[in-house]
């Protein structure tokens, strides 16, 4: 059964087209940037697809976030350089936030079971720059990944 998705943007439409379900790209280490396909490329189960027509690979099996070393230049993904990966440990995340004076935290989250807003809270956030904050498994284990968004 064929599979599409399409995307309307700003640049105008994009279609995302295979033959049928797209098998997932093998999962490979993590990148200096993190892709976060659109949904609609999610729910036409074209991951593989996409990762394969951006040079990316997966973060981590079931996990719908890809990886690589270049921004995408997809209309269906989302980049973010990543900064930093850290442990899943509250106390380890607000030193470092602190110590990048990140005032304002954007939480991203697949995989781990978080409501981002009361985590947001218990970070204790204080100064001026901006982060992303990628919350997800990574080799079955949770990780933090400190990003700024690209596009």
């Amino acid at each position: 059964m064929r599979r599409s998705a399409l995307l309307l943007g700003p640049s105008g439409p994009a279609e995302l087209t295979a033959s049928g379900d797209s098998e997932d790209e093998e999962v490979g280490a993590l990148g200096e940037y993190v892709h976060e396909p659109d949904g609609s490329a999610i729910r036409a189960r074209l991951l593989g697809e996409l990762a394969r027509s951006s040079g990316s690979r997966m973060l981590s099996r079931g996990i719908a976030y890809l990886t690589g070393d270049e921004p995408a230049d997809s209309p269906f993904l989302r980049s973010f350089h990543v900064l930093a990966e850290l442990p899943l440990d509250e106390r380890a995340l607000a030193r470092e936030l602190r110590a990048r004076g990140i005032g304002a935290l954007e939480i991203k989250k697949r995989g781990v079971d978080i409501d981002p807003a009361r985590f947001r809270k218990k970070l204790g956030l204080s100064g001026s720059a901006a982060a992303v904050l990628i919350l997800t498994r990574i080799d079955g284990r949770h990780r933090a990944l400190l990003a700024e968004r690209v596009r």
